[in-house]
């Protein structure tokens, strides 16, 4: 294959990004073995999936900045070195604080590869098909997830618990020599536009963007209550063995797959992401309300609406919602750092506080998740209603 090839390209991206999210669930599947590895509790344990993310609140903002100075490729090349690093630090460590610090630089990928992704995406497809691409980069979690739930387990009863984090950075170790070899990313395209005109301040000044992130820290919160905190769910709280409450749990990742493209497409063709967010918020509310009350027949039905409402329908109307409400295109880049700000950290809230309260009352998590749920309604009711305020206003101001 032709070494421009743009297509070959992304798909080297995506199994970029799909291993970066890999690396962040390998833990999610086998939490209680790495308690047990480590000697600590279920709780401490879910702080390694929370710290997986401090590098991506610290980076959010300065992120487009890092990336304007290295370029994309080599932005990328050091996340998946970093990848690499971490996971080979952690394999080689057995303890508990060192494993915090391998997550850590772990999580450096995961603070800029959406940024980095969507950065050559729009390069690479800037004469057509960007939004098709971005649809499917946008899965790259939801694979990760249906991989990280269905194969972890084996792996570590195959190889031994350490042995995912080695067989990451062997993944990671080959998306860098792949992202070496083949990916390109046009200068004189990087160039173009005004971006440099913009400021971090500027886009905070837009309180639209602003309360829009507090609606993706909440929604967050609760995706990554789902995704991180379903085994413990099914297998503590249902009585189901581990093999199978992580089948479930990785239905969520299954379903999310198609169902990211298909909300992306809906969003498109209607044209009212801020209606189609509202109603996948009260969805959600809905789905964290009634998590302690499941039975056989509805587990399925659960993780399948779990992979619908906050990742489909909220947070793919979020995402398009950052750049209509940037006040102009050069603070695009600007606004979706904010929002990727609050997103990360409503990400590192979630999985301790939500086994926090799990330890002693799954009702209680659920209720926790449901606040956070109808937080994200409200916010997103409110920033429809400012939208529409400002917007008549420019109207009028243009007459």
């Amino acid at each position: 294959m032709k070494k421009n090839n743009k297509w070959l390209m992304f798909l080297i991206l995506l199994i970029s990004a799909i291993t970066v999210g890999v690396s962040q669930l390998k833990i999610a599947a086998v939490m209680q073995d790495v308690a047990s590895a480590l000697n600590v509790s279920t709780t401490q344990a879910a702080l390694l999936m929370s710290v997986f993310t401090i590098a991506g609140i610290v980076l959010a903002i300065p992120g487009a900045a890092i990336q304007d100075k290295m370029g994309p490729k080599n932005l990328l090349l050091l996340l998946m070195a970093c990848l690499a690093a971490g996971n080979v630090l952690g394999a080689l460590s057995g303890s508990f604080a060192v494993v915090v610090v391998s997550r850590i630089i772990e999580g450096i990928s995961y603070a800029m590869i959406i940024m980095v992704g969507v950065t050559m995406i729009n390069t690479w497809f800037a004469g057509g098909g960007a939004s098709t691409a971005t649809g499917i980069f946008n899965t790259f979690a939801a694979v990760a997830n249906f991989i990280a739930m269905n194969a972890s387990i084996p792996i570590m009863k195959t190889m031994g618990l350490k042995s995912l984090w080695w067989v990451v950075a062997g993944l990671s170790a080959l998306c860098l020599l792949l992202v070496a070899l083949f990916i390109q990313v046009p200068q004189a395209s990087l160039d173009s536009g005004d971006n440099s005109k913009a400021t971090i301040g500027e886009a905070f000044s837009n309180l639209r963007v602003d309360v829009l992130s507090l609606a993706m820290f909440c929604i967050a919160f609760v995706l990554f209550g789902f995704i991180t905190c379903y085994p413990q769910l099914f297998q503590g709280y249902y009585g189901l063995t581990a093999e199978t409450a992580n089948f479930y749990s990785s239905l969520n990742g299954l379903f999310g797959i198609p169902f990211c493209i298909l909300c992306g497409v809906l969003v498109e063709k209607t044209g009212k992401p801020f209606v189609i967010a509202i109603i996948g918020a009260v969805g959600t509310a809905l789905l964290c309300y009634t998590m302690p009350y499941l039975g056989p027949s509805t587990y399925i039905i659960h993780v399948l609406v779990s992979a619908i409402c906050p990742g489909g329908l909220v947070m793919t109307s979020i995402f398009c919602l950052a750049p209509m409400l940037s006040r102009r295109p050069a603070l695009i880049g600007y606004s979706m750092s904010i929002i990727n700000m609050l997103y990360y950290i409503g990400v590192f809230a979630s999985t301790p506080v939500i086994v926090g309260a799990a330890s002693s009352s799954w009702k209680s998590a659920s209720l926790i998740m449901t606040v956070a749920a109808a937080g994200s309604v409200i916010l997103l009711f409110v920033v429809a209603t400012m939208g529409y305020k400002e917007s008549s206003e420019d109207i009028k101001k243009q007459r």
